[in-house]
């Protein structure tokens, strides 16, 4: 891909936005991927995210669905702050600015705090798919990079590059998260789509690095959603949500609302959300409980 902009922005630099005249103060990077860069910035004493774009029509679809999503009523309002371009070396660089969510990966969350906060993030996660579905987009580009979990098992959706609205091609991927590479179903923007990506993420989430080094190698005609079936089936920590992650991939779900209500009632099975040995595990219910009420609450108010 070729793009109109490929200099990085040391911290320090200053930003002014061209039409809109705010400022930011670029702190550091935060990652890059296929369409754009992302840089913490400051405001004064306020952090965001900003991302600078590559294509100006790939960056205008992304704040396009970014715009709606953060004018709906859910967890998305008000996500995008600003929207503006930024004059540099005789060229201008779209940009928009958004929440700065701090988080850790999934993985890294689970090594530190334990593999039972699968089921809340679990939750946390099919609930931001479900609010999302309900505004017409798909995410798309679903994986362990995209994501970011707070302090009690909350979740952000990070990196919107792949939203795409319902019915269109998805527009990005990533191969070992697609049902298409699995030969699942085809690569268009439905709720089954990212229901499938959901799935391997959880599953990959508590595997070793070597067991999917393994299957991201596979040749195409040993490539089976049976080999996902297989690890799901002979993970244990997985086994009380065995039951929605099984029906996610084989594309059983039309809807969101369906597996986030499978997920509820199979994880809240699960012993020790239901008979906690300890202090820690009482925590974690007590949070599970707690997002369910937020859940609910939402849904009364806004569905």
């Amino acid at each position: 891909m070729t793009t109109s902009f490929e200099r990085e922005w040391q911290p320090g630099t200053t930003l002014n936005g061209k039409w809109n005249k705010r400022q930011y103060r670029v702190e550091r990077v935060l990652g890059a991927g296929a369409n754009g860069k992302v840089y913490l910035v400051s405001r004064g004493k306020l952090a965001y995210a900003l991302k600078a774009g590559y294509s100006p029509a790939e960056h205008q679809s992304e704040v396009n669905a970014l715009k709606v999503l953060s004018e709906s009523n859910t967890s998305f309002q008000n996500y995008l702050f600003d929207v503006d371009d930024y004059h540099f070396d005789g060229t201008d660089i779209p940009f928009y600015v958004m929440r700065y969510v701090d988080g850790q990966s999934m993985t890294d969350f689970l090594l530190r705090h334990g593999r039972d906060w699968v089921y809340l993030i679990g939750l946390n996660t099919l609930r931001k798919l479900t609010e999302l579905h309900s505004e017409g987009y798909v995410f798309g580009d679903i994986k362990l990079q995209n994501m970011l979990v707070g302090g009690y098992g909350d979740v952000e959706l990070i990196d919107f590059g792949g939203v795409t609205p319902k019915g269109r091609s998805v527009k990005q991927f990533t191969e070992i998260y697609d049902r298409g590479y699995w030969g699942a179903g085809a690569r268009i923007a439905d709720e089954a789509y990212d229901l499938f990506a959901f799935a391997v993420l959880v599953i990959s989430s508590v595997q070793s690095a070597h067991r999917m080094a393994v299957i991201d190698k596979l040749l195409p005609q040993t490539r089976s959603v049976d080999v996902l079936l297989d690890m799901l089936n002979t993970t244990a920590a997985l086994q009380p949500v065995a039951v929605p992650l099984r029906r996610a991939l084989l594309g059983q779900y039309h809807t969101s609302k369906q597996a986030l209500a499978d997920w509820r009632k199979q994880s809240l099975r699960q012993p020790s959300l239901a008979h906690p040995p300890s202090g820690r595990a009482s925590w974690l219910r007590l949070c599970f409980a707690a997002s369910l009420l937020l859940f609910g609450f939402s849904l009364y108010m806004y569905w």
